[in-house]
């Protein structure tokens, strides 16, 4: 056995020694799931937080934090393993009492060193939680770490590229006499050739110096602690590898020519170090071996690609200059077919590995096209494709016509200029793959956010806690399981028998038993709620040594919007005009107002048919109705006035002041108050006596532009002028306002839920605030998806929906608080210009299109699959997208090979 056969083993058995060691990489450990989970409610008295990432994490430099509202840590800084598993953190807490909790995580991969950020909140007890906080870029992509990985990726390119390129390509043609024999192109060309790697390695030797620079400043750690940790392992496998190349590297610097033994030892230990790339890559993260060689295989043939075009541009070109024109010019030449054979091959092999990649790690193009990654991929395949279009210009606008006259064509100086714009798009593409690298998928970056499933509560009987968990909390078969505590928290030891049963009296459904198992601490059962609404639940413990207690609380059952099945009918007005407002009146009848002249309209649901009615005036804006009389605001005549829907006759009332009537609404005594959105002060009607008082308001500017009356017969208003909402009492004339730290910009409407709580529209904040009248504290609860939607009016639904007019978008926003969920619904036509909607008895919802003459109803109703909500657009496959490309890749690459044979066999013949 020769000695280089034995050299050619010893050095296969190092890389693969190299690569065995060397652990994968899961592209950053994301939290698969949580208890509690983001944006859910539990029970007082939880004392532990659990977390479940997706890759191991070193203790040692990972915590979690639990923080109360006012930002104080209430955890005991405790963080531990969970049950020995490295793969989950728990903390303990004191008992938590009601209120918002957040919780940080920031933790340490043990694979590829990243140290990721997370932050969510949960709530104890009933409280309503703020929206999840929105994944920004810094949190998708890691800019110090690719900064700090992206001149290693481009020294390694080179180092490969040219170890290669010298064996595989400058091989065939060294050995021509006029080359062979030509001393100062030899030592021209061994310079160079040491020059262009010793920059590549040195540029790989500062990469892995950043790297751990990063690392430390990442951890707030000395170096010998980060080289403690797994990601150290692996950085100290690439510095020696990088250590043994400058070595060598240092050995040959002074020689004219290095064996073949030593290139094929410079390609190997090369070979190991792009195994270290990959190994920190998304391919490692899906854990399959099949992806994992996919990336191997499509990291090297991208190194010989981009290497191959240095070496050619840097290296070779430079040198070929030292010749005399013809012969530099030949050589050139008969450069070009050799070096785009490899380079052929090397596309054909990357049209194939990288679209087969991608699949194994995330194949939902609406998906990745919507994300960090999948721009960062459509960047590399721009860049790419660049690149591509050189290697055309070099074959058909360098060498075909040097082919017919070598003498007038400058075959090198067009070819130094193209392989040196080629080698800088080369080293940009490799920019883009070291954000790649550092980037997570959006699959991955989507498990942070998932929408929280179940629904788990902590009711009370006399002295004993019922921790209750229902799951998925759907129509159809749930499980529900109940755990029973004292009041120190601890398990009933002399509970015989729990008993649960469901009931819905609004259906006439009676309590039904659900049958129990025990097992440990815990009654579990599987109960069916046969259709959406409010399901009472009993829960009754049977006690040996202390009296039965019993308990109950209300669940909603509903669909996801999802779920929802969204039918829209559209009705036009007869005749031309602007309606506005609608009213329903709890029977058959929606009202308009019509702001194109004095007018309002009368819409019957049964009959499908508008009424207009006439009145002495100039417009109406909006509407309310009180006793069989429909009240309306004419702005432009400064009045108030009502249709008696007995009579069908007007009556019109002149405001005492000049001013813009904009709102109404009834106090408990049925007074008419008006609202006037162009000062600063509340009008009240008497019906009776048909006077008007004047009620100024403390801040000026104000402009209170809606008014609505709660439970108590206060009388609520929004400021919008002054970014704050206020309430009157109307027994005493008290007027009181409140505003966020931050004033709101610009609230338009108000809408009472069911808890007593009120929803502010914040038109150009976007935003749906909830504002706690007890607490008098302010919560964003959603933000409408499209910028330009601008919310206004509120309804909900009859699954407890909140539904929100966009005026300036031709799409309704819906919003689930229970599941945390936001969609949109398109509205048929374009250009409606909705502001206003209600809800009638049904709960269905109906909206007025102001610009385009209609009247809309949504039917609502649950479904099995999504009807209108969200608006689906066709979603072409990935395999269907991606085949007919690989296809045709491949097709093309074949014919250019062999054309790029063809070509190295003529001109080889040409210049012999």
């Amino acid at each position: 056995m020769t000695i280089e056969c034995q050299l050619k083993k010893i050095l296969a058995i190092a890389v693969l020694f190299f690569i065995s060691v060397i652990p994968f990489a899961h592209a950053h450990p994301l939290i698969e799931d949580a208890n509690p989970r983001a944006s859910t409610n539990v029970g007082p008295g939880i004392t532990q937080i659990t977390i479940h990432y997706s890759e191991p994490v070193d203790l040692k430099f990972s915590d979690i934090k639990v923080l109360d509202s006012t930002g104080t840590q209430v955890d005991n800084k405790d963080t531990s393993y969970l049950q020995g598993d490295e793969k989950a953190l728990i903390v303990t807490t004191p008992p938590l009492q009601n209120g918002i909790y957040t919780v940080t995580s920031a933790v340490l991969s043990k694979i590829d060193g990243h140290r990721p950020q997370y932050a969510f909140v949960f709530g104890v007890g009933d409280v309503e939680l703020p929206p999840p906080p929105k994944t920004t870029i810094d949190q998708e992509i890691y800019f110090p770490e690719s900064a700090a990985r992206f001149p290693g990726l481009v020294g390694q390119v080179i180092v490969l590229g040219s170890a290669v390129s010298v064996l595989l390509v400058w091989r065939g043609i060294k050995n021509r006499p006029w080359l062979k024999e030509n001393v100062d192109f030899q030592k021209f060309f061994h310079s160079k050739f040491s020059t262009i790697t010793g920059i590549g390695l040195f540029a790989v030797f500062a990469s892995n110096i950043l790297m751990l620079v990063i690392q430390t400043i990442r951890l707030k750690a000395s170096a010998s602690d980060v080289l403690d940790t797994d990601f150290g392992m692996i950085w100290e496998i690439r510095m020696g590898i990088t250590v043994v190349l400058l070595a060598i590297w240092f050995l040959l610097e002074n020689k004219t020519a290095a064996s073949a033994k030593k290139q094929i030892l410079v390609l190997g230990l090369s070979l190991a170090l792009i195994a270290t790339t990959t190994a920190i890559g998304h391919g490692a993260a899906s854990q399959q071996v099949a992806a994992m060689t996919i990336d191997y295989a499509h990291n090297l043939i991208a190194s010989v690609w981009i290497g191959g075009v240095v070496f050619f541009g840097f290296i070779l070109i430079p040198a070929f200059a030292k010749l005399d024109k013809s012969k530099k010019d030949l050589a050139s030449l008969l450069m070009i077919p050799r070096f785009s054979s490899v380079i052929i091959i090397s596309l054909g092999i990357v049209i194939i590995t990288g679209p087969t990649l991608l699949w194994f790690l995330s194949d939902d193009i609406p998906t990745l096209s919507q994300s960090y990654y999948g721009w960062l991929i459509l960047g590399k395949i721009a860049v790419g494709s660049a690149m591509i279009a050189l290697g055309g210009y070099n074959q058909f606008k360098i060498q075909r016509p040097a082919e017919k006259s070598l003498d007038s064509t400058p075959v090198h100086q067009k070819l130094k200029r193209s392989l040196r714009t080629e080698a800088i798009l080369g080293i940009v593409l490799l920019g883009i793959v070291a954000l790649l690298t550092n980037t997570s998928l959006p699959s991955q970056a989507e498990q942070t956010s998932q929408v929280p499933d179940g629904f788990n509560t902590m009711v009370f009987s006399e002295d004993l806690k019922f921790a209750t968990d229902i799951y998925p909390l759907k129509s159809g078969p749930n499980k529900i399981s109940v755990s029973v505590h004292d009041s120190s928290g601890s398990p009933v030891q002399d509970i015989t028998d729990l008993k649960i049963k469901i009931s819905n009296p609004q259906k006439n459904i009676s309590p039904i038993e659900i049958p129990l198992a025990k097992t440990g601490d815990t009654y579990q059962g599987d109960v069916t709620f046969g259709f959406a609404g409010n399901w009472n639940v009993e829960l009754d413990a049977h006690r040996k040594d202390s009296p039965n207690q019993s308990t109950s609380f209300s669940v909603l059952i509903k669909p996801r919007l999802a779920e929802l099945r969204t039918d829209i009918t559209e009705y036009a007005l007869p005749e031309k005009a602007a309606p506005l407002y609608p009213v329903y009146d709890g029977k058959d009848t929606i009202w308009l107002s019509d702001t194109s002249q004095a007018r309002m309209w009368k819409f019957s649901i049964s009959q499908k048919q508008f009424t207009p009615y006439q009145f002495d005036g100039k417009m109406s804006l909006v509407l309310n109705i009180h006793d069989d009389k429909i009240w309306f605001t004419d702005p432009l005549d400064m009045k108030i006035g009502y249709l008696d829907t007995k009579t069908e006759k007007f009556q019109t009332i002149p405001l005492p002041i000049k001013a813009i009537p904009a709102s109404l609404e009834f106090d408990n005594n049925g007074d008419l108050w008006v609202g006037l959105s162009d000062q600063d002060i509340l009008l009240r009607y008497d019906l009776v006596s048909g006077q008007f008082q004047q009620h100024k308001l403390p801040t000026s500017p104000a402009g209170p532009a809606f008014l609505t009356r709660d439970q108590n017969g206060m009388i609520w208003f929004v400021e919008s002028q002054a970014g704050k909402i206020g309430v009157i009492d109307p027994s005493t004339a008290e007027i009181r306002e409140f505003a966020p730290k931050n004033p709101l910009k610009d609230p338009t409407y108000l809408l009472f839920d069911k808890d007593g709580t009120i929803l502010i529209s914040d038109h150009i904040a976007l935003n749906i605030v909830r504002f706690n009248p007890y607490l008098e504290t302010f919560s964003p609860i959603v933000t409408v998806a499209d910028p330009n939607a601008l919310p206004f009016a509120l309804a909900k639904d009859k699954f407890d929906n909140l539904w929100i007019a966009q005026h300036t978008s031709d799409k309704l926003g819906i919003y689930d608080s229970q599941k945390r969920e936001f969609q949109e619904l398109a509205i048929p036509t374009q250009g409606t210009f909705v502001q206003f909607l209600t809800a009638d008895n049904n709960g269905d919802i109906w909206f007025v299109e102001q610009r385009t003459n209609k009247l809309g109803h949504v039917s609502i109703t649950e479904g099995v699959q999504t009807s209108a909500i969200p608006k689906t657009q066709p979603n072409i496959g990935y395999f269907e997208l991606v085949t007919p490309l690989i296809t045709a890749g491949i097709i093309a690459t074949s014919l250019f090979f062999v054309k790029g044979i063809q070509d190295k066999r003529r001109l080889d013949s040409l210049s012999d």
